[in-house]
């Protein structure tokens, strides 16, 4: 990507100051307004939320001792979730996914970490996010939050993350039992694409899940001293969690194509059920268009052909034989 490309216009800047018993929050719009908060005890969080300015993001990357191919994986929205571990800090990029008209429209936004020893920095592509419950920790005084370190403060941002993949995955579980019992049911027609858009979502979280499981592999064997020995289990929780969610999708897919074979055996089922009536009334009219091409050959010396009432008798031999023969299609169930 060619970061010189890109239109420069304001950043804007959430900062939060936090540490056990301390909390502040500014908004922010120069680097420069950082720099009280570099040396200070306490952490602090700096959301970006505006990746086109490449003059602030320069500034950030000078400050905080950023590589330039870093800045360049966080502007690169194709990127794969992937953890990159330095000496002084580590990135780690991940898929935040959320939807805001139905499990069938999924948003997925990249977003960036950047932490060091006392400080955090998101990156995201815009200003909505998942984080609201990150940041009324923060303001609680008692949250733990504030007691641990930065790497915890990661963990707490991956945990919202995941948290809302078990979301739209229990939506999908949701929508895929509904549309079970619609098509069993028969209440309204179900369209075939309606399944599919499910396998679509089933994909899409799919896709995001399994590496996000891989990077939260790398960095519960890191050695890094940004992650501390105490913050392991609660980062092995996530991983167990993304373990339990790409094993619910499996299911789930399992569950679309099984839904899939219903709709088709329904399908088959009410096609047989018209070719049945079809085949019924054919068959009615076999004996029917039989009398009337006997009757309709015009021999001189047929029987009944000059007979006053022959025309009535062969509409009662046609209404006859159809009465009989629909009674005796009852009789055997066949309608």
């Amino acid at each position: 990507m060619d970061l010189d490309s890109i239109v420069k216009h304001p950043l804007s800047l959430d900062l939060y100051c936090f540490g056990e018993g301390h909390f502040e929050k500014h908004h922010i719009t120069s680097i420069s307004q950082i720099a009280p908060f570099l040396n200070q005890e306490n952490k602090f969080w700096l959301n970006i939320t505006d990746l086109e300015n490449m003059d602030l993001l320069e500034e950030i990357k000078n400050l905080f001792d950023i590589h330039s191919m870093t800045i360049e994986d966080i502007l690169n929205n194709q990127e794969r979730p992937k953890v990159e571990i330095f000496d002084h800090f580590i990135l780690i990029v991940v898929k935040m996914l959320y939807t805001r008209n139905g499990i069938e429209d999924l948003e997925t936004e990249q977003v960036s970490f950047v932490f060091g020893k006392n400080y955090i920095l998101t990156f995201q592509e815009h200003s909505f996010d998942i984080f609201d419950s990150i940041r009324a920790r923060l303001e609680n005084p008692t949250s733990k939050i504030r007691k641990h370190g930065t790497d915890y403060f990661v963990y707490a941002l991956l945990d919202a993350i995941v948290s809302e993949y078990y979301t739209l995955l229990e939506k999908v579980t949701d929508k895929i039992e509904m549309l079970e019992e619609v098509i069993v049911s028969e209440e309204k027609r179900v369209k075939l694409s309606e399944i599919y858009n499910q396998r679509k979502s089933i994909q899409q979280l799919k896709k995001v899940i399994w590496p996000t499981r891989e990077l939260l592999s790398i960095i519960k064997k890191s050695d890094s001293f940004l992650i501390k020995r105490r913050t392991l289990p609660f980062i092995n929780d996530i991983y167990e969690q993304t373990v339990e969610i790409i094993e619910n999708l499996e299911m789930q897919r399992e569950s679309i194509t099984t839904l899939v074979e219903i709709y088709m055996t329904n399908i088959s089922l009410k096609q047989n059920e018209v070719m049945k009536t079809l085949t019924i009334i054919a068959t009615i009219f076999i004996p029917l268009t039989f009398l009337a091409g006997v009757y309709g050959m015009n021999f001189h010396f047929m029987p009944e052909l000059k007979w006053k009432f022959g025309y009535y008798l062969v509409w009662g031999i046609f209404i006859a034989t159809a009465v009989i023969m629909a009674f005796y299609f009852k009789r055997r169930k066949w309608f």
